[in-house]
């Protein structure tokens, strides 16, 4: 088990590290044909997709705007970025490009006049989501059962492997289509068609035998990729998307697999910044690490170094069996995957700080991530086996302190064991949250040394929270207050990690724990969000790890209150959540379509709006702009103008296809490309050319360029810059 503290490697136990052994795997089943109730139908990989390069906007009907139904519906659109409107009956003739959704609440009030604009509507091209038996799904020719059965469980067609578990059971009436369609979905028992699309004159419905969620669950309690069957039935897709997604990684899931695929796999799904395990550094395969990172760079990825202490390695414990962790009942310290070294030894701290020093400046790291320092064990005083520390030096500076061993403390017969003494228990508990504060502050000031001599580099804490469970300052020996004065003090980006007793509870949890860290830092710093998606304990719907709707929602909703949004992890995301993922780390961006080819974009830190893939030409904020590549325009930061003509010739040769920092501005020359950008670590800027020579303000500069797939991909310097790439050499500096 690697990745993650024991509460995540419990959850995650059954499942391996190899990619084919999780959950929901997904295999090649492009242009198979399900047999679904009796119906052949198409398969993922056929699709009824239209083309339909505009951004539609999701009308909802529905008379107020505030109702269980409506929001059910808008929920999961507005997770990945779908502008959402509600409409009346009266509005049916205003809808335009718009995606008609029209609960069944709602379509059981429509008088045969409504019903028959709704069917006009879609026969003319429009495009219709709707739900069980009602008035309008019969004005389309949908016949539905007589007896209705009850449904708990279903199966997806992404995912027939993963089991979907409902809340509660719902009357569902199996139905007939008027057509042959595409199912996406099926009862478990009996294999009934539970969530259809097929055309309709010009245009096409996608049908739900029931509503969309319950009230529970917002909209994401029973169709997981409902997101996935809208766009492949309609040939749309969200307006924006950020291909910036940061995830933990571990190497050791990656053993003998060739470094360019792993880095392409990973820039495909758009991964930007990935936290690379490094506890094996001490004696990895020097050739495999560095060659990870410099495939990752090829691609634009950022590689920070990723540190569990008191974990260093594997080695190191093998090597050094007087300076392990112990428990409380005598034992060493191996709780769960981490094998933890007592870093209080000045020996052994010694060793650690030369060994990371070393590794810092032997590969060629971007970043590094001090993540998880605790003390275990998160099951609390009921757990001696795994209580920590209680190595030889604690023991005898705490006695020296509280006048007597602290073994005692689990001692029953002893008289300061926990239950009989909490005064000494408490005495301990503090003792060991001071360590702990410690430990960082020799930690992150070890690491502030090494940036002394790799400037480049950014460094990230990461913290398990124990502020919202308040339980875990005494059971982790979190001091939270003085731990985040350490990160401003020492300029560390702060990156918080609820820990497992909140992952069964909802997103709304992230605004209160982003309002408690924002107090302590202050406004000003660095902040994220680590979402761990694993497989939860406990009984959770609608599947026992994050998946489509639900993750969307989870990183929309988290991206509302954190700056920044962390997930781990790469390997355990499933692969069919990973297209809409950039969508929702865009969801908080402002389209609106002025109409003649103009579209006003407004982003926190900029995104890349969805065109088709014609060449065209493109002005923001009424100036030619050379950030396009096919299928998007990389707006800048803040609130822009965007006019895209696909008539007009694209013009041009000097593009920026792609940059994992903040766009502020760029505009092309004659012979230069000049991009503005801020980036708290390296940033990689993917252009059409291959630069003769490049400045930054002003200055002569040698960047680093790669070549992969889709250009050149530019190495430059962390901070707010303006580089200017040229296309050829500079004729006064031949011969220099």
């Amino acid at each position: 088990m690697v990745g993650r503290p024991q509460w995540a490697a419990a959850m995650l136990r059954g499942m391996g590290t190899g990619r084919g052994s999780r959950a929901g795997g997904v295999c090649d089943r492009s242009r198979r044909v399900w047999f679904v109730a009796g119906l052949a139908v198409l398969a993922v990989g056929d699709s009824l997709a239209f083309d339909n390069p505009d951004h539609p906007r999701i009308a909802i009907l529905g008379t107020q705007s505030e109702s269980a139904s409506f929001r059910a519906y808008a929920s999961p659109f507005r997770s990945v970025g779908y502008p959402v409107r509600r409409v009346t009956p009266d509005e049916l003739g205003t809808l335009e490009s718009s995606v008609l959704v029209v609960p069944r609440v709602e379509a059981l009030l429509l008088g045969a006049e409504a019903c028959r604009a709704i069917a006009a509507f879609v026969n003319g091209g429009g495009r219709l989501v709707t739900a069980g038996s009602s008035p309008l799904s019969r004005a389309f020719g949908i016949k539905f059962a007589d007896k209705k059965i009850e449904v708990s469980t279903i199966k997806e067609a992404r995912a027939p492997g993963l089991a979907i578990r409902w809340g509660t059971g719902c009357a569902f009436r199996p139905f007939t289509l008027p057509s042959p369609g595409r199912v996406f979905a099926w009862t478990s028992h009996g294999r009934h068609a539970i969530v259809s699309s097929f055309r309709y004159g010009r245009g096409a419905v996608l049908f739900l035998g029931v509503e969309l969620g319950d009230e529970g669950t917002v909209g994401y309690g029973r169709f997981p990729y409902v997101l996935q069957a809208v766009g492949e039935t309609f040939g749309i897709g969200p307006p924006a998307a950020v291909h910036r997604l940061t995830a933990y990684a571990d190497i050791g899931d990656h053993r003998g697999e060739d470094p360019l695929s792993v880095a392409r796999t990973w820039y495909g799904r758009g991964i930007r910044e990935v936290h690379l395990g490094a506890w094996d550094a001490f004696d990895a395969n020097e050739a495999t690490l560095s060659g990870l990172i410099a495939a990752c760079h090829r691609y634009g990825i950022l590689v920070y170094a990723w540190l569990e202490p008191p974990e260093i390695s594997t080695a190191f414990w093998d090597a050094n069996p007087s300076w392990r962790e112990k428990t409380a009942t005598g034992t060493d310290a191996h709780v769960d995957w981490r094998r933890l070294m007592a870093l209080n030894l000045p020996e052994c701290f010694t060793a650690v700080a030369r060994g990371w020093q070393t590794m810092v400046e032997r590969f060629n790291w971007d970043g590094v991530d001090l993540a998880e320092l605790y003390y275990e064990s998160p099951s609390g005083l009921e757990a001696p086996e795994l209580f920590t520390p209680m190595n030889r030096l604690v023991r005898e500076e705490f006695a020296r302190q509280a006048g007597f061993d602290p073994r005692e403390i689990f001692v029953e017969s002893a008289g300061h064991f926990w239950r009989n003494d909490p005064r000494a228990l408490q005495a301990f508990l503090e003792y060991r949250r001071v360590k702990v504060v410690e430990l960082h502050s020799q930690l992150m000031a070890l690491l502030v040394s090494a940036r002394e001599k790799k400037p480049h580099i950014d460094l990230v804490l990461t913290l398990v929270d124990a502020l919202y469970d308040t339980s875990m300052r005494d059971r982790i020996a979190i001091d939270t207050a003085r731990i985040t004065a350490l990160v401003v003090k020492d300029s560390f980006a702060l990156q918080v990690e609820d820990p497992y007793t909140l992952w069964a509870l909802g997103p709304e949890r992230y605004a209160r724990i982003a309002s408690d860290y924002k107090r302590l830092v202050g406004p000003g710093e660095r902040l994220s969000i680590d979402i761990n998606v694993v497989r939860r304990g406990g009984d959770v719907v609608p599947t026992s790890q994050q998946t489509g709707l639900e993750l969307y929602r989870l990183v929309s909703e988290a991206l509302g209150a954190f700056p920044k949004v962390c997930v781990y992890s790469e390997g355990t995301i499933y692969p069919q959540d990973f297209g809409m993922l950039p969508s929702a780390l865009a969801s908080a961006t402002t389209v609106e379509p002025q109409g003649g080819g103009g579209t006003i974009v407004e982003s926190q830190d900029g995104v890349d709006l969805a065109t088709d893939q014609r060449p065209r030409t493109v002005r923001v904020d009424g100036s030619p702009w050379p950030a396009v590549r096919p299928g998007a325009v990389l707006v800048p930061r803040g609130r822009h103008l965007v006019e895209s003509n696909p008539e007009v010739p694209a013009g041009g040769e000097l593009r920026l296809r792609e940059i994992n920092a903040v766009l502020l501005g760029a505009s092309e020359g004659r012979d230069a490309l000049t991009v503005h950008y801020v980036s708290p670590a390296r940033a990689f800027l993917t252009v059409s050319f291959h630069p003769a020579w490049a400045e930054v303000d002003g200055r002569l500069a040698t960047p680093a360029v790669e070549a992969n797939e889709d250009g050149f991909v530019v190495a430059a310097p962390r901070g707010e810059h303006t580089i200017q790439l040229f296309r050829k050499s500079d004729p006064s500096r031949d011969g220099d």
